[in-house]
């Protein structure tokens, strides 16, 4: 349980799919031993807009409400774990202001972490097919260019950690995690 006067966490699981970012939330979740956590996967936010075509309007407009649904667990002293396939470094980036930031409500300051958490494309093309969480397995050829972008931006923003899931099993990761987050 957190000390009073601690400030929450918002911790954002990023990386392509397949590589545990759900996994990970979940067994992270059951570590942090909180009573007030929220678990928030943008990729299910993204399906609220039920227009067929994926759209950057469609895209801006899920990291948006991801940003008001944090800022009201927020508000009532929650820790909220974030899960996306980040693939555009800006995006990340609008997420983490519009969190931090509102122009028509006060905010409670909390601290934002970022991991990106990484896997082989070989060991990614495998957990892809025999998805824990329930979704259907994505096509190879999509899979495999979410897996480049997502690849490419490894890093790339200001204090994300960096976690290789072939090299570190999930409760190595959740420690990981834990050490970073405390």
């Amino acid at each position: 349980m957190r000390k009073k006067g601690k400030r929450n966490r918002v911790i954002i699981l990023k990386g392509s799919p397949g590589v545990g970012k759900s996994f990970t939330a979940r067994k992270l979740i059951s570590r942090l031993e909180l009573t007030k956590i929220a678990r928030i996967s943008i990729d299910e936010v993204l399906h609220f807009d039920q227009r067929k075509n994926l759209s950057k309007d469609k895209l801006k407009l899920a990291k948006f409400h991801t940003a008001i649904i944090v800022r009201s667990f927020l508000r009532k002293g929650f820790d909220v774990v974030i899960e996306y396939t980040f693939d555009i470094p800006e995006h990340l980036e609008f997420l983490i202001d519009k969190i931090k930031r509102s122009h028509t409500e006060q905010i409670p300051v909390s601290d934002v972490h970022i991991f990106h958490l990484t896997a082989s494309i070989e060991e990614v093309t495998k957990r892809n097919k025999t998805r824990e969480d329930e979704s259907d397995p994505l096509p190879a050829g999509t899979l495999k260019k979410l897996y480049k972008s997502c690849e490419s931006t490894s890093g790339i923003v200001n204090g994300e950690i960096v976690i290789d899931t072939d090299k570190s099993p999930v409760k190595k990761t959740v420690e990981r995690i834990m050490e970073s987050i405390l």
